[in-house]
């Protein structure tokens, strides 16, 4: 009696393991669908399932907001986010920056911000409007 019963709580640990680690790979995705403003510039959009991992505000040159995206890769933006990031007014200046196509550049009006992708994580990063040095001069290297 004792050993169905043994082999039953086995069971049952064996099946909480389970859902916890599906649970934790299922919050990794992104979903693509919801989105907020980013923390540095709120009319621009941030997937809501982001983590934000450092924020520096009143830099001289920049200010920028790292988050944490589980899945996304260093060179490329999904169609989806790039078409959200349309309806919220934003459009693109140039495809990317640089060799390693990892920075965009978006704008809005006279605002522009620029998108730097690495694996696993997005830098959103707003020039100061008195800094004189390009964009690409303003890059981080978090």
């Amino acid at each position: 009696m004792w050993g169905k019963s043994k082999h039953r709580i086995w069971n049952v640990l064996w099946v909480g393991v389970f859902l916890g680690i599906l649970a934790g790979c299922s919050q990794s995705n992104i979903s693509w669908t919801h989105y907020q403003g980013a923390f540095v510039e709120s009319s621009f959009p941030i997937p809501e399932e982001v983590k934000e991992m450092d924020t520096i505000i009143n830099n001289s040159k920049m200010n920028y907001v790292r988050y944490e995206l589980p899945g996304i890769e260093s060179s490329t933006l999904p169609e989806a986010y790039m078409q959200e990031i349309k309806n919220w007014g934003w459009k693109q200046q140039q495809e990317s920056i640089g060799e390693s196509n990892t920075n965009f550049v978006f704008i809005q009006g006279d605002r522009t911000l620029q998108l730097v992708l690495q694996k696993n994580y997005l830098t959103v990063i707003v020039p100061d409007k008195s800094s004189r040095a390009p964009i690409a001069e303003a890059t981080i290297n978090p």
